[in-house]
């Protein structure tokens, strides 16, 4: 186990591209800055290049392409090209379409931006002795990056960082609209496909909800699984805790359906920040480098053989290894049982409920100090170490309720996806959950550890029904002499809320309705 600071100066997080360790270097590359490469429908794409020096191996040089994030362009990955090209790779950064100075319209990874991908490496091809091919990106840069993988198979190697494999969850887990990271995606791309604006519209409007999946399902790396492993894709994937954009686990389950090659890399931090700045003391992109050595050079550097997922404990950051994902299958499994009234908490157990019939009930209406914090903003300070705080005892219970489990007396290590299965009996059809999980000390002051939001559209008002959620995946050091709190309340800043936000959830209590948190730890 080793610990290890992750990187400052948030503010630049998206203009600037932190430095990796670099390769021993061979000799000064060739730096092309400028090209205009014509892709199959005429439209331009901008792309640079860097060439090594030295002669190409036998097989060819060993080749990536850098892909960018959403609205920025080649220059992106200057550092990391050139360190690369200095230890004998070739390497290509370009601007997708719609983005930089290449032309065209921004398609959310279409067929449009896969071919033009395609495309590149044939040119690539064309002109210089190609050997083995790694595609690299952050956020838009790894989507692009996977979906290339799937459908050309002289990809042999993918780092997906910040990426996503599922479109839907990223847009609108639990069925509820990321409205904070959808209105920044959509507001910030001044050349998208008018198609995506009427994609966006319809979700945030609850329409045509099958359109959108039909949008968004080949933009979604999980439907190429099969093409994937036939392919033999080498593929390594980073994403962060506090990313609620491209949230960790549709990247946990694309990984555990690989049957190739795979590395997972899960992180403190917030969307492409904690990859842009080279998080965790440059692990993120020193593993990326090693992941190509080995995959796309044949060098013997151990990294097929070391632990496949390694795990940053939020806060406290130190990187733990394990074996595979899930990392561990000890849970703890808690029952709720109910609070008195609204000035009590409720509390959770490790045995039934056994009571007489019982309810609780909370509100929609109002929000409470349950929450993420600042959008965005708070997401990014998880990464150095700076958790949410909210004080417990200010959540108000008319709005809100929470269960507290018993006091743990030893360190309780959170490691994976915690989940929740919950009787509700609400009074509208459309309701909405805010699910949080916290770590709460002795004088009230929680740390938020995960969360998740569950919004139902067409519930069966006024009838008992079961509600099932996964929070998002994490990994959290419970103190001793602390408890874990499950605050619920009806509306999160990241998320849309209902049209209509007066109505009542009630949370019925029997010994044949079971309402269970399980919480993985090792």
């Amino acid at each position: 186990m080793k610990t290890i600071a992750l990187p400052a100066l948030l503010a630049a997080a998206l203009s600037c591209t932190f430095i990796p360790l670099s390769p021993a270097a061979q000799a000064a590359p060739t730096f092309v800055a400028d090209l205009d490469i014509t892709s199959f429908d005429g439209t331009e794409l901008d792309a640079n290049l860097f060439i090594p020096e030295t002669p190409a191996p036998a097989g060819g040089y060993p080749t990536v392409l850098f892909t960018n994030s959403w609205v920025l362009d080649k220059h992106q990955y200057l550092l990391q090209a050139k360190a690369l090209a200095e230890n004998g790779y070739l390497v290509m950064s370009y601007s997708t379409r719609g983005f930089g100075a290449s032309g065209g319209l921004v398609d959310v990874a279409g067929d449009n931006t896969i071919t033009d991908a395609r495309v590149l490496i044939d040119w690539l091809e064309d002109h210089y002795p190609v050997g083995k091919l790694g595609m690299a990106g952050i956020s838009y840069g790894a989507g692009v990056s996977l979906i290339t993988a799937a459908q050309d198979p002289r990809v042999d190697a993918v780092a997906a960082l910040s990426g996503w494999s599922d479109v839907i969850e990223g847009l609108y887990p639990g069925n509820t609209v990321n409205l904070v990271w959808g209105t920044i995606l959509t507001t910030t791309a001044f050349n998208l496909d008018p198609e995506v604006d009427t994609i966006w519209a319809n979700l945030r409007a609850t329409e045509n909800i099958q359109g959108v999946k039909e949008f968004a399902a080949p933009r979604s790396a999980l439907s190429y699984v099969p093409e994937l492993n036939s392919n033999g894709t080498a593929v390594l994937m980073s994403n962060n805790f506090a990313d609620y954009l491209f949230k960790p686990n549709s990247m946990t389950r694309l990984y555990s359906l690989l049957d190739g090659p795979k590395k997972l890399l899960l992180n403190p931090g917030t969307h492409a920040v904690t990859e842009t700045l080279g998080g965790n003391n440059g692990h993120i992109w020193a593993t990326t480098f090693r992941w190509f050595d080995h995959y796309l050079k044949g060098d013997a550097n151990g990294i097929d053989s070391e632990p496949k997922v390694d795990m940053t404990v939020r806060i406290s950051n130190e990187i733990e290894q394990f074996d595979d994902f899930p990392v561990t299958d000890t849970t703890t499994r808690y029952h709720l049982h109910p609070r008195l009234s609204y000035f009590n908490n409720a509390s959770m157990k490790t045995s039934p409920y056994n009571g007489w019939g019982w309810s609780n009930d909370f509100h929609g209406g109002a929000d409470t100090k349950a929450g993420t914090g600042i959008p965005v903003i708070s997401d990014a300070l998880e990464g150095f170490g700076i958790p949410v705080y909210t004080n417990m005892t200010g959540i108000n219970g008319y709005y809100a309720i929470e269960y507290n489990s018993p006091v743990h007396w030893s360190t309780f290590k959170i490691r994976g996806t915690p989940t929740l299965e919950m009787w509700i009996k609400p009074s509208k059809p459309e309701v909405q959950l805010q699910v949080h999980l916290y770590d709460t000390g002795p004088l009230g002051l929680g740390r938020l550890i995960t969360h998740a939001p569950l919004t139902l559209h067409d519930a069966a008002v006024g009838q008992a029904q079961k509600v099932s959620l996964e929070l998002f995946t994490t990994s959290y050091d419970v103190p001793p002499g602390h408890v874990v709190t499950l605050a619920i309340d009806t509306q999160g800043a990241i998320y849309q809320k209902p049209a209509d936000t007066n109505y009542e959830i009630e949370v019925p209590y029997r010994s044949s309705r079971q309402s269970v948190l399980t919480i993985p730890h090792l």
